[in-house]
């Protein structure tokens, strides 16, 4: 019984997460149901619903973080029943990773596009509301929680903090070919500030160092929070 408290809490979140994030999806393929504020990028209703929604690294890292706690979900469970407390190595590797990502969405929202869309007569808020609740505050806060103090074992080295950044990365350079590139897709995330390309370089590297922030916030949280006795 020494761990079937963490693990019960744990399962809890990670299944949270799972269904919050199943219907966050399936509500973003009913375009009936949603109602998206109007973008300062003249984007219609049909550029955040449906599969178009996965362009945005929110509904990304959100579904991976949902892929990522499903793995250590049947973790979970394994440990419930034998009343152990182990993960693979990899699978905490992966869900460090996907928190990471999402986190990453809640910063950026938080501290640069709430902001940004106040410069248009939108309410900070807004990006908070609706499927945006669960996108990028809920599932972000149960994410971290759960990674944090429900997920301890084993521990991650330091340089993980920086393999922590590959979703993000990976993202900026898709991101830069089809916004500066191809041009395939509008600057939904206003990085060129109204096509000043030259700008993205710098809009890049600011999330870059905003993401490896996130990265070692959460490395030494997970570090100092200890619910093991």
């Amino acid at each position: 019984m020494k761990y079937r408290k963490l693990n019960v809490a744990a399962l809890v979140l990670n299944l949270s997460v799972l269904i919050i994030t199943a219907y966050s999806v399936a509500h973003n393929f009913r375009q009936d149901v949603i109602r998206v504020p109007e973008s300062v990028n003249g984007g219609t209703l049909s550029d955040f619903t449906g599969i178009y929604s996965f362009r945005y690294f929110t509904n990304l890292s959100n579904a991976f973080v949902a892929i990522a706690s499903a793995i250590t979900l049947f973790c979970n469970v394994k440990n419930v029943i034998k009343d152990e407390y182990s993960f693979p190595r990899w699978a905490v590797a992966v869900k460090y990773a996907a928190v990471c990502a999402v986190a990453l969405t809640f910063f950026t929202v938080a501290l640069f596009l709430s902001p940004l869309i106040t410069h248009y007569g939108k309410s900070y808020f807004t990006l908070f509301r609706g499927n945006g609740f669960f996108f990028h505050f809920l599932i972000p806060l149960l994410s971290v929680l759960c990674f944090v103090a429900f997920e301890k074992s084993p521990a991650l080295p330091f340089q993980s903090t920086f393999t922590a950044m590959l979703p993000a990365i990976a993202y900026s350079f898709l991101y830069t070919i089809m916004v500066a590139g191809v041009k395939l897709w509008p600057d939904f995330y206003s990085f060129t500030h109204n096509e000043r390309y030259w700008a993205l370089p710098i809009t890049i590297t600011a999330m870059f160092v905003l993401s490896y922030g996130v990265a070692a916030l959460t490395f030494f949280l997970r570090k100092k929070v200890n619910l093991i006795k």
